[in-house]
């Protein structure tokens, strides 16, 4: 019997080792076909990331070359407006002319063709037909023409074409000219130079000749054909070849190869060039993404290595003391599983959001870079036209006035997420808090002949109290985004009401409607999501930040209030946020009928005058001064005198007479002494008008707690940089002139 019970004992010994073995096996083989798994899946994930990265890189590098083309364009056709008969008088005035074109605009070649086909430039009257492949088209008035490989100076140049009036010249006419740059010059005017050494972009022709190379070759004489320098040096990786090359440039695609060529291992993609017959081609080495991802792969299998450990050691622990608990183990391990791959989940989407938003922002940011920078330049280039330069002023300001909304946005947004947002709770005029989004939006309304009006229902009270800046913000958000969204002839209203009233507390409900395009049912969760827009059609045709919508979410529950939607697609959208506010007993009331539209006027046309008012403006930016006194006193008529710093401000303020001073426009960061400081100097002089002598503070600090700051300091308003100029009128209008 006790030889029987010590088999027994052996047997169960060795069953117990035999699946102890098999688990840690299958644990093994488990781990190991993780790790080859990620492998798989890194190797996607850097094909991918090759993909975007040199997509978007491709978009923006397209983006400046055509903007330097149309500024190269704007050039000769700013050159074809100026010449008039006394430039064709004779063949030499004709010759000075085009030289002097030629050195004002950074040409290397210029003629003019008469109709005959004939082209004069500085070398004489010569044949065009086979110098001028788009000849054919300038003579029959097409325009804006653009051609490359003609030969002229026996170079291959970039040649552009525009028509002109008729001017009589040697027994002809004048009717069209061009202009010629070497393809050599391209790179370095046309903005396809990369600065960090990785990236680099090049131009060629349908057929894979080069225009403009910045590559990992070297030395390649002009007209280079790619196609062949692939057949004879490149391998490509699995899934790419020099056929699928040749077919998308025949079709027009654009696409991605990866290959090693001259011993580097590159990736290039692949686009066409609007307009033109050529393709731009963005390389990038490939070890610049793999880099990122060899390290993730690592990670991941040192995850596995340690979740190999892991999970040996709790199966020597459940075998050896929890054999019986194995089923009740199992099922937790397999729940700490799924939390970890939520976990992971959840992450990837977090990181690709943003991954999406830094995309999107430097989309965002370099669109109206651009604009100000091409208009100003354009400016720049027509000085001696005053419309054209009035024009080319407008779009600046609206350029500049879009990027200050997308820094804002993000700035708003950053805060949120830091926990660094404070509420204030100010009695602030709610009449005058209406009238003011009015006079901002009725503007646009009538640019984009938009039927927009604000209602109130029932008896409000004047004076609330709460965080009036967090409530602009919400409602501008709302607002703009409406009329983004809703066509021209379209309906934009805001309707205010009461939804309770207790003893000092007021609710009160906000709605925004329009008649814009909508929004989709499985998309009205989405849309409130940091970094998130409708869908990806949305962000491409209408632009921003996708922060809007988070932004008023955030400050509503801030503020103790909810903001919810409806919305029927292709029919328009409501918007409704309920916040809850403060009242005293003694607050009058705002008694207007329902739908009674505010009559506001137009702050934007609205002159002032403030003639015989001193002002003292501290400011330590040089550029600012001239701006303020510009725009402050040489248009209004008030006297304004200059201090550089905070304690100039404070002796200039001391020497003065009693009362001289109307009103003191402080900026906050100065040398010597900031303007909180000098604030509170001359607010502590013994003399009348130290109290109350009317002081705003002019910063670019535009968060809540900067303006708390002022206010503590002794400030009367705070106003943000970079200043609205007609809002700035306002504010020293109902100080200096009481209204």
């Amino acid at each position: 019997m006790k030889m029987s019970e010590g088999h027994g004992k052996k047997v169960s010994h060795r069953r117990f080792y035999a699946v102890l073995i098999l688990a840690i096996v299958l644990v093994s083989l488990l781990v190991h076909w993780l790790i080859a798994a990620a492998a798989v899946i890194t190797s996607g994930f850097t094909k991918d990331m090759n993909t975007i990265y040199l997509r978007e890189m491709t978009n923006l590098t397209q983006a400046n070359f055509k903007s330097g083309l149309s500024l190269r364009y704007s050039g000769l056709k700013a050159v074809a407006e100026s010449v008039n008969s006394e430039d064709t008088e004779s063949l030499e005035a004709l010759e000075r002319f085009i030289t002097d074109a030629e050195q004002n605009n950074d040409f290397e070649f210029m003629a003019f063709i008469d109709e005959d086909g004939f082209y004069y430039s500085t070398d004489g009257k010569r044949p065009a037909a086979s110098k001028l492949s788009f000849l054919a088209e300038l003579l029959n008035g097409e325009d804006r023409l653009v051609s490359y490989n003609e030969t002229f100076l026996d170079s291959n140049m970039i040649v552009l074409g525009t028509q002109i009036s008729p001017i009589p010249f040697d027994g002809t006419d004048m009717i069209a000219i061009i202009a010629g740059f070497t393809a050599d010059s391209i790179g370095q005017h046309l903005f396809l130079r990369s600065d960090d050494g990785q990236t680099n972009a090049s131009i060629v022709t349908g057929d894979g000749s080069f225009i403009v190379y910045n590559t990992y070759l070297s030395d390649l004489p002009q007209g280079t054909n790619i196609l062949s320098k692939f057949r004879e040096y490149a391998e490509f990786d699995e899934g790419c070849s020099i056929e699928q090359i040749e077919e998308d440039f025949q079709k027009g695609n654009n696409g991605m190869v990866i290959f090693k060529a001259a011993g580097i291992h590159m990736c290039m993609y692949y686009a066409p060039i609007e307009s033109t017959e050529w393709y731009m081609l963005m390389e990038v080495p490939y070890a610049v993404v793999d880099e990122m991802t060899e390290e993730l792969s690592g990670r991941l299998n040192r995850n596995a290595i340690a979740m190999m450990a892991s999970v040996m050691l709790l199966i020597l622990i459940i075998f050896l003391i929890y054999l019986t608990n194995l089923r009740a183990h199992s099922k937790q391990l397999e729940a700490a599983r799924e939390s970890a791959e939520k976990a992971q989940k959840a992450a990837e989407q977090a990181n690709l959001a943003k991954s999406e938003f830094l995309s999107r922002m430097s989309h965002e940011i370099r669109t109206p870079m651009n604009g100000i920078i091409g208009m100003t330049e354009i400016a720049r280039q027509n000085s001696d036209d005053p419309e054209k330069v009035e024009d080319s002023l407008k779009k600046v300001a609206l350029s500049s006035k879009h990027l200050m909304s997308l820094i804002n946005d993000v700035l708003d947004m950053s805060k949120i997420e830091s926990g660094k947002i404070q509420l204030k709770n100010e009695l602030f005029d709610f009449r005058l808090f209406l009238e003011n989004l009015e006079n901002i939006y009725s503007v646009q309304a009538e640019e984009k002949n938009i039927d927009f009006k604000i209602s109130l229902s029932g008896r409000i009270d004047e004076f609330i109290g709460g965080d009036s800046l967090r409530l602009n913000q919400i409602l501008t958000n709302l607002l703009s985004n409406a009329f983004k969204f809703t066509p021209k002839g379209g309906r934009i209203l805001l309707s205010v009401s009461e939804l309770k009233h207790e003893e000092d507390r007021i609710l009160l409900r906000f709605s925004v409607s329009d008649t814009g395009m909508g929004i989709k049912e499985e998309n009205l969760d989405k849309i409130f999501e940091a970094f998130e827009q409708e869908t990806a059609e949305i962000t491409h045709k209408f632009g921003g930040t996708g922060l809007g919508l988070s932004i008023v979410r955030k400050f509503s529950e801030l503020m103790g209030g909810c903001v919810t939607v409806r919305s029927e697609y292709g029919k328009g959208s409501e918007f409704e946020v309920q916040l809850p506010f403060t009242v005293t007993e003694n607050s009058r009331m705002i008694d207007w009928k329902t739908d009674r539209s505010l009559a506001i006027a137009d702050v934007e046309n609205k002159t002032y005058d403030f003639g015989g008012k001193h002002i003292l403006l501290a400011e330590d930016n040089e550029l600012n001064r001239e701006i303020a006194v510009e725009l402050l006193g040489t248009v209004t008529g008030a006297k304004i005198d200059e201090a550089e710093d905070g304690e100039k401000a404070a002796a200039l303020f001391a020497e003065s007479e009693i009362n001289y001073y109307d009103l003191i426009l402080m900026d906050i960061q100065m040398p010597r002494m900031d303007g909180f400081e000098a604030t509170r100097r001359i607010r502590a002089m013994e003399r009348p008008d130290a109290a109350s002598v009317p002081i705003f503070a002019m910063t670019a600090n535009a968060f809540a707690e900067d303006e708390e700051k002022s206010r503590q300091a002794g400030m009367n308003a705070h106003l943000s940089k970079p200043l609205e100029i007609s809002a700035v009128l306002a504010a020293m209008n109902k100080i200096l002139n009481h209204n």
